[in-house]
């Protein structure tokens, strides 16, 4: 992915704000926080409504996940099709690889519910796949909510815990309804190593055009895991909007991105106003090392709430 050079946030606004050091690039700055009180780190969910949704938006869409199993009018689980055509989604390699940088075969033993959660498990183990047919040394869970919950803009807010460790590759993403790749919105992407950007990064981009004109946004976070802990409870906020994007961490604007100040005019021209749905999975990168990563490891969602302007 091409990144493209944003302004450094001065470590003192940082401290002011959070009481702590955390490196982060922004195309427009950093917004105040919103009033309400910063999210308590319990080590059990707890299940509440929005606790940062900017003002003027109603819920249009959740899953809590109170529910035994996967809810299948809201999700598709383990699976790459389109559950209407029955097509892949774009780029798949198959039913349960989106692509060869994934080492991990999506699996439905690795993509479940467990106390209140949803769960979307890393393993390491040997593995014989189907489709695509190969073996693999690793399985990873996702969900997608293609036709089942999408949007044309808004709030959407997410209370997670991420992995951590060398291997993993987590996200949860928003992709274009009309089976066509691009454009994209990463709105937390974490990884524990890329060649480009190295260690323990937390990338939030912008794809922009469709396939095969696509460019790319970029911001990181980083040290992630370092400054956050990938592991507690954070609720991790992303704003779409006709005229910015805008990516929080319990309140915190971490990254705007204005329509019209990124590439030019490329962007104003190619910025997003389309359905997405939401893609949240688990993954180990393939050319990512394995020397600290503890397995399994897993990605786990307390609840997700979409939010809209009337």
């Amino acid at each position: 992915m091409k990144v493209t050079s944003l302004t450094m946030l001065t470590c003192i606004a940082w401290m002011a704000i959070t009481g702590c050091r955390r490196e982060n690039l922004s195309d427009a700055g950093a917004g105040a926080a919103p009033t309400q009180q910063s999210l308590q780190r319990d080590d059990a969910p707890v299940k509440i409504a929005s606790l940062y949704a900017p003002s003027g938006y109603v819920k249009v869409w959740e899953d809590q996940f109170n529910t035994a199993t996967i809810d299948a009018s809201k999700w598709v689980a383990a699976s790459l099709r389109d559950p209407v055509s029955g097509d892949l989604v774009p780029g798949a390699a198959g039913d349960h690889l989106l692509n060869t940088e994934y080492a991990g075969y999506i699996t439905p033993e690795d993509t479940y519910i467990e106390n209140g959660s949803l769960v979307l498990r890393n393993q390491k183990r040997s593995y014989s796949g189907s489709s695509p047919a190969g073996s693999f040394n690793y399985t990873s869970g996702w969900v997608m909510s293609m036709h089942r919950g999408f949007f044309n803009k808004g709030y959407i807010e997410i209370k997670a815990k991420f992995p951590s460790g060398d291997k993993v590759w987590p996200a949860a993403w928003l992709i274009a309804e009309d089976l066509t790749w691009g454009p994209e919105w990463d709105m937390f992407e974490y990884f524990g190593y890329r060649s480009d950007v190295g260690y323990d990064n937390m990338g939030m981009h912008l794809a922009y055009g469709e396939w095969p004109d696509v460019s790319w946004s970029s911001a990181w976070i980083k040290p992630f895991d370092g400054t956050y802990d990938c592991e507690a409870w954070h609720v991790y906020g992303f704003e779409w909007t006709d005229t910015f994007a805008a990516w929080y961490i319990d309140g915190v604007q971490v990254r705007k991105l204005n329509k019209g100040n990124a590439k030019g005019s490329k962007i104003y021209k190619k910025w997003p106003n389309e359905n997405m749905y939401i893609v949240l999975n688990n993954g180990q990168r393939s050319s990512s090392p394995d020397a600290t990563t503890t397995w399994p490891n897993y990605l786990t969602v307390d609840y997700i709430e979409v939010y809209q302007k009337p």
